[in-house]
Parts: structure tokens; C-alpha cells; sequence
């Protein structure tokens, strides 16, 4: 928790052993240069992380996880929000070279937000003993590379300014629905950057007041849990949960599926759409 991280969580530097091992596989197979924040969760919890993992890491590898989250990304059907001049960029702060490292940040968790959705629905999927509808045929094939992207470190809270740290806040509660209990990282990672999360809130905002973002986050969480159930399945399983963290691994896939990687998806593909049009130079 010394890294503000808002769930017990064992964080990327402070990671050793076995978790470090399992952190470094995850960042390699999924090709992002992060672990998001629920993988830092399931770490507490003994012999989650490796559960969990392990029963995943096949599925990605095959490519199987990867088609269905950009099917998911594809199947979205988001509101319109107009695209942001560079000035508007330029007049809250964000200098070239910080726009580029924010843009790095929403490609990050875009990869990453749907590949954790499907996946961890698929583990819901096993645990609860979910059948899939078989009539739903495979999302189709389609290539990824890795992203080359560093990430500047997670902003905490107790270390910021009030209006920042209250600002993270803000963007977080939208889409919550009052379950805002989950500090989601991303606002944190823009938390460099005051004046884009000022933006950020003040293009969703409207979009949570009049339940279009709701309706955006409910449908991609039910598509991802039927390609999670779907790729169930596919799932080998060459070990059962461990007993002792049985309940707590269900309760907290599911806490961060609905209240929380479900509700980022639109988020971040809705801050993609309002991103100014790239220069080109030359």
C-alpha cells in the first residue's frame, strides 16, 4: 500500500521470488509494459497469482484471448465525442513530448483492459462452472504486435497536490455507479499531467450524467463475459485454485470485472476518439 495502490497489492519494484517471475511473464506474453492492478492484487492472496496465470498464460499464447479482446474493442458502439485541437492540448500543459507519453498510457491500458476482461471472465467462468453458448462461433484471428512504450510511475495520492489528487478521484467515480471503491491505476498514471485529467473529466462527465456511459459499459461487460465463458472451456487445468483463497480469488475477479475493467474499456477507447489528429512532419 505504500505506493498508494488502493486494494492490497504487491507493486512491480517491490515484487520478488516467484511473483516477480510471474509479473515478468505476464508483461512479456501480453506484450505491455505494465501489470495491471488486479494481477498486483491476486499476488496477495496465496497461490492466486500462479492459478490464475498459469491457467490463462496457454489461452494468450495461442492467440485465443488476444482475438477475442480486439473483437470486443471492435464490437463497442460508443457515442461521438468531437476531436481535440492541439491548442487545447498546448493551454492545459501538455507540451509535444507529454502528449506522446499519454498517448502511450491509453494505448497501454487498451491492449490491456480487454485481454484482463476476457480472461478473468473466463477464470469466473470456470469457478462458477458457467456454460458458454455454443451457437457463438470464435472471434476471428488477427495479428498484435508488443507495445514500446515506458510508463511514467503511478502518482500517489498522499504525494500530490489536493486539487490533483482530488482530480483523480473525479475521473474515477465516473461509470462507477457509486462503487468507485476501485482506484483504477490509469488516472493515476495521467496524474502527471493535471490539465489532461481536467479534460478527461470534462469530456465524460456528460456522458455519465445522462447513462451513455452506463449503457457503454454494461454491453461490453456482458460481451466480455460471454467470451469468457466461451474460452472456458479451452482452459486446461492442471491445478484447482488453492482452497484457502478460493473465495477471495471469485470475489475479487469479479469486483474488478464489473466495477472496474469494464467500466475503463469505454473510458479509454472514448479518450482515444478525442485525442488530437497525429502531425505528420516533413
Amino acid at each position: 500500500m505504500n505506493s498508494g495502490d488502493p486494494v492490497p497489492a504487491i507493486t512491480e519494484k517491490d515484487a520478488t521470488g516467484e511473483v516477480a517471475e510471474l509479473y515478468a511473464d505476464i508483461r512479456r506474453t501480453l506484450g505491455i509494459p505494465l501489470v495491471n492492478l488486479i494481477w498486483r492484487n491476486l499476488a496477495t492472496m496465496p497461490g492466486a497469482l500462479a492459478w490464475a496465470w498459469l491457467s490463462v498464460k496457454p489461452l494468450y499464447e495461442s492467440g485465443q484471448i488476444r482475438n477475442e479482446a480486439l473483437a470486443l474493442i471492435d464490437a463497442q458502439r460508443l457515442p461521438e465525442l468531437p476531436q481535440l485541437p492541439h491548442a487545447t492540448l498546448r493551454a492545459v500543459g501538455v507540451d509535444a513530448q507529454a502528449e506522446g507519453a499519454i498517448r502511450g498510457i491509453l494505448k497501454s491500458y487498451d491492449r490491456s483492459n480487454p485481454l484482463n476482461l476476457v480472461a478473468h471472465c473466463a477464470l469466473l467462468a470456470i469457478l462458477r462452472n458457467e456454460r458458454a453458448d455454443k451457437s457463438v462461433r470464435p472471434a476471428p484471428e488477427k495479428p498484435q504486435t508488443a507495445i514500446d512504450v515506458t510508463l511514467p510511475a503511478l502518482v500517489n495520492l498522499h504525494e500530490t497536490s489536493v486539487e490533483t489528487a482530488e482530480l483523480v478521484r473525479a475521473v474515477n467515480r465516473l461509470g462507477a455507479r457509486g462503487r468507485d471503491h476501485i482506484l483504477v491505476s490509469m488516472p493515476r498514471h495521467l496524474a502527471h499531467w493535471p490539465g489532461f485529467l481536467a479534460l478527461y473529466w470534462a469530456l465524460i462527465a456528460p456522458l455519465d450524467t445522462d447513462g451513455e456511459l452506463h449503457r457503454c459499459i454494461d454491453t461490453v461487460l456482458a460481451d466480455g463475459r460471454a467470451r469468457g465463458a466461451r474460452l472456458a472451456s479451452a482452459i486446461r487445468q492442471t491445478s484447482q485454485p488453492p482452497e484457502e483463497s478460493r473465495d477471495a480469488i471469485e470475489a475479487t475477479l469479479d469486483d474488478f470485472c464489473c466495477n472496474a475493467i469494464s467500466r475503463m474499456i469505454p473510458v479509454v477507447s472514448l479518450l482515444k476518439q478525442a485525442m488530437p489528429r497525429i502531425q505528420m512532419t516533413g
